[in-house]
């Protein structure tokens, strides 16, 4: 197994993922629904069948060869994935982004590394590999909690900063509806999130039916094809329904190259981001689905709050807060290496 390889591909993914929404600070006329129905289309159904199409031969045959209930679960659990999404933008407003980031990413690390591996590996529980993937998951729960108070810290002092008049585009924070239930549909939001990787991993038979003639690399586009379109439902979907509630169909031709391109390149980045994990995770072994998702999620969360810090997001937070997120950060770097010690062990013996 080339597991630096693979542990690269994983880094790789996360980075990639985690600035996915970066393009959204530079639109200047689409709405939430332009933008999100663009990007959608472009990560959840041209590029990944693109992809498949360019890679593998004579691959609606291998569909068809298929039983229909193989090519069903990875659709149903992508499906969830996109349910997660929607769910995590309106969890946002009643507990505030950081908490929503933190608990959505929490859940979903450890829901995704420990499900498939309690599934097709249960044995590895017992054994040292198995210990220290526990470990490093637990020191990931750790991390994003770190990271988590950070964030309130920063929100809290954006919202003092606006009162007075001093800062104009503050983080939204718990101020609608129920905190309890904010939070409930944040955990759920989480579990349903680690569906992508769930879709990959329960998609196996799909990539094996592929062939010899294509690399095992190659054939994971076969899986994701299929089952993004499964996400594709609930987030094209909703953004279509808001375009449609807030006539903002005129918007699209609005800015049809800025704002399109930047819509285009987040959806690139996704799908980038999907790619590369399934690269990685058949690079890691097996345990690449459990090992490979968790690492991705921390070089995601890292990810996303290092370029906020270097596009000025962390300005008005204070020094204190900062550390703390960087602190929070540093437990996340020790728990990849915690998890890729864990792969190595699996992979030795």
């Amino acid at each position: 197994m080339d597991t630096p390889v693979g542990l690269l591909f994983v880094l790789m993914s996360g980075t990639m993922v985690g600035c996915a929404m970066l393009p959204i600070r530079f639109m200047r006329k689409y709405r939430f629904e332009n933008y999100w129905a663009i990007y959608n289309l472009v990560a959840t159904c041209l590029i990944p069948w693109g992809l498949a199409f360019a890679t593998i031969p004579n691959l609606l045959g291998v569909y068809k060869q298929l039983p229909f209930t193989t090519l069903l679960v990875p659709v149903l659990f992508a499906f969830s994935w996109g349910i997660a999404s929607t769910l995590g933008g309106m969890c946002i407003s009643r507990i505030g982004l950081s908490l929503t980031y933190a608990v959505t990413c929490g859940v979903g690390a450890s829901a995704g590394a420990l499900v498939p591996l309690l599934y097709f590996s249960p044995q590895t529980l017992g054994t040292k590999a198995g210990a220290w993937l526990l470990l490093g998951v637990a020191i990931i729960i750790i991390g994003i909690a770190v990271v988590a108070q950070a964030g309130r810290e920063k929100e809290a002092q954006e919202k003092v900063a606006s009162a007075a008049g001093q800062f104009q585009n503050p983080s939204k924070s718990f101020i609608q509806g129920s905190f309890g239930v904010g939070l409930a549909m944040a955990i759920l939001a989480g579990i349903l999130s680690a569906g992508l990787n769930f879709s990959f991993a329960f998609g196996q038979q799909i990539s094996a039916a592929v062939g010899k003639n294509v690399s095992k690399l190659n054939a994971t586009y076969a899986i994701w094809a299929i089952a993004m379109l499964g996400g594709m439902v609930p987030t094209l979907g909703y953004a279509l329904i808001l375009c449609a509630r807030n006539k903002s169909w005129r918007r699209f031709a609005m800015s049809p190259v800025r704002d399109a391109s930047l819509s285009v390149a987040m959806g690139v980045l996704f799908m980038g981001s999907v790619a590369f994990y399934g690269l990685g995770s058949i690079k890691l072994g097996l345990l690449g689905t459990s090992v490979g998702w968790a690492i991705m999620q921390v070089a995601q969360l890292a990810a996303g709050n290092v370029s906020g810090f270097l596009l000025g997001e962390w300005k008005i937070a204070g020094a204190h807060a900062v550390r703390r997120m960087f602190g929070g950060l540093a437990i996340l770097t020790v728990a990849s290496v915690v998890l890729a010690y864990s792969n190595y062990l699996q992979n030795i013996h």
